[in-house]
């Protein structure tokens, strides 16, 4: 292992595993968001990064900070888009930010513009963001562990499915993975050597988190114990140098925060449209301590309205919201629900090596204690945050742990292609062999990956649903089906937010469609004929008990075919 560690590379080799990981993970991401209808949440976050970015006006959504978002959205104001946002001027906030913007997000995407041509350009955006969460990584592990090792961790993280799903995705889950990794990189360099440049990228990273996503609030105390205990009692660093690197992460991030807002408390020029979500009862009734917390902060204008308001709205729509769980159902969630889905959601491979990378980390501390805490501080925190909460919706809520892991696993790997352990080479070749074996599978569709000890993506519906497996990606599948077979109409049951008419799709809609159907277009399906249902909407998570009870019989049929492991089609003879 030792001489596997050290050994190096020049600037040439490294720039080529650079830009092969680049070019593959470029690849790969783009041909597999090309297969894919948008996901539930992406027109919002297309459409606010667009208003934000365009307009300055960040009043569309407010339960996300706008800096991802308006990276996506980049791209966009090169392009002929077509968006209003007098849309809002004339909505009471409190219900714009509770019921009108999942509408008019839907009406900017499919009716305005042209849905795909937009998706596109803002998902290869965070895709970028992907192949800069790979360079950070491959610097880090060359640093600690060698080139080799390093060239086997973006490996690792371009056959990570969690990874290439929600780096394919107009969300902020992913960006914020690339950002804390940075924070924590940064962090470590820090306690290695502190530089002027180190500190810098350690403000930045935080700087960038906090403005892209509110669980960012978990970085923080872990950097902070993390550089209290280089300092007492590694000794890395002076109490004098510790506390005054957290003094200005803390600064940085508060200004970084108000920059991304264009250092306006106001959501837009419209001085008297503001977020008073602290006066709303829904919400104060939800989160009473925190809400008299924001009405301070908003009175004395200590933070932008629109992000303060924000996540308060945020608290108090997480304290309840419906769940799935292995066949159960829950308003309040699980605590071992992350647990229970990283142990599913995640390649086998990865799960052994991470495991045996912390028990050679412990093994290690002594000598080398800071990797070792640098790894498992950040998963225990990002973690134990989403535990606690109500929100049950993903295993994207603790995507920011993925690269951490792969990290141990790669300490791991570095050990047995070292030769330190008889038949080392062969068992990293064996647990390649199945991570690339269960990877290969699931693609091109790595947002519904779960692993060998459930059966695969086949059988994942079984256990979790939603952001897990159906986010209402496959619309494109179930078209290309249509197709084949030469089915002109479709009774469908559609859970998600992209338009089935604009892929060209036919459809009966039935109970538990999107909510930009009509009620008055629901019906009861043309039979005999196929029905359609998205597995969240089969597993009837989000559907009231009567809707429940209605789809239950078709859980009892055979399928004619599964599309994208997300939508089951059914051929039905009569009602049942």
């Amino acid at each position: 292992m030792m001489a596997l560690a050290k050994s190096g590379a020049s600037k040439a080799s490294a720039a080529i595993a650079l830009l092969l990981f680049a070019a593959f993970f470029i690849g790969e991401s783009c041909y597999s968001y090309t297969q894919k209808s948008a996901t539930s949440d992406e027109p919002v976050h297309v459409a606010d990064g667009y208003f934000s970015l365009a307009y300055g006006d960040y009043r569309f959504d407010p339960e996300h900070p706008p800096l991802l978002r308006m990276w996506a959205a980049l791209p966009l104001l090169f392009d002929n888009v077509t968006a209003d946002t007098r849309v809002m001027d004339t909505t009471l906030p409190d219900r714009w930010a509770i019921v009108d913007l999942f509408n008019d997000a839907y009406r900017f995407l499919y009716k305005q513009n042209d849905a795909d041509r937009l998706l596109y350009q803002a998902r290869f955006m965070i895709v970028l963001l992907g192949v800069l969460l790979g360079v950070l990584m491959f610097a880090w592990v060359k640093e600690w562990l060698g080139f080799v090792p390093a060239c086997v961790a973006l490996a690792m993280l371009a056959l990570e499915p969690n990874i290439v799903a929600h780096f394919s995705l107009v969300t902020t889950d992913a960006g914020l993975t690339t950002f804390a990794f940075g924070a924590i990189y940064f962090a470590w360099r820090v306690c290695r050597q502190q530089t002027r440049w180190n500190v810098a990228g350690l403000c930045l990273f935080c700087a960038l988190s906090v403005a892209s996503k509110y669980s960012s609030a978990l970085l923080y105390p872990a950097v902070i114990v993390l550089l209290g205990l280089s300092a007492y009692p590694f000794r890395r660093l002076s109490v004098q140098a510790a506390a005054t690197t957290v003094a200005m992460v803390l600064i940085t991030s508060y200004l970084g925060l108000w920059a991304s807002y264009g250092f306006h408390y106001t959501p837009s020029a419209d001085a008297s449209w503001i977020y008073s979500l602290h006066d709303n009862p829904y919400v104060a009734e939800r989160v009473p301590g925190l809400t008299q917390i924001v009405r301070i902060v908003d009175r004395f204008h200590l933070l932008p309205n629109v992000f303060s308001e924000g996540f308060l709205l945020g608290q108090a729509k997480s304290q309840s919201r419906f769940a799935f769980l292995a066949g159960q159902f829950s308003e309040t969630g699980w605590w071992y629900y992350f647990p229970f889905a990283i142990a599913i959601k995640t390649p086998i491979a990865l799960l052994v090596l991470a495991l045996a990378g912390v028990v050679i980390a412990v093994g290690q501390r002594r000598r080398e204690p800071l990797p070792l805490w640098f790894l498992v501080v950040p998963i225990a925190f990002f973690l134990a945050g989403p535990m606690q909460s109500n929100l049950n919706i993903g295993v994207r809520h603790v995507l920011t742990i993925y690269p951490f892991l792969i990290m141990l696993a790669v300490l791991a790997a570095s050990r047995l292609l070292g030769g330190s352990l008889r038949y080392g080479q062969w068992v990293a070749g064996a647990l390649a062999l199945l991570w690339v074996l269960e990877y290969g599978r699931v693609y091109p569709h790595p947002l519904a990956f779960f692993n060998t000890f459930v059966g695969g993506p086949s059988q994942g519906a079984k256990y979790l649903v939603d952001s897990n497996l159906d986010w209402g990606q496959d619309l494109k599948t179930l078209k290309h089906w249509m197709d084949e077979r030469g089915v002109a109409e479709i009774n469908l049951s559609y859970f998600g937010a992209a338009d089935p008419a604009y892929y060209g799709i036919k459809a009966v809609y039935l109970n538990g469609s999107p909510g930009f159907v009509p009620p008055e277009q629901l019906s009861v399906p043309k039979l005999p004929g196929y029905v359609a249902i998205s597995e969240s909407n089969l597993s009837g998570v989000f559907l009231d008990e009567r809707r429940r009870a209605y789809y239950r019989p078709l859980q009892s049929m055979t399928p004619v075919a599964t599309l994208g492991y997300s939508i089951k089609v059914f051929w039905v003879e009569r009602a049942w």
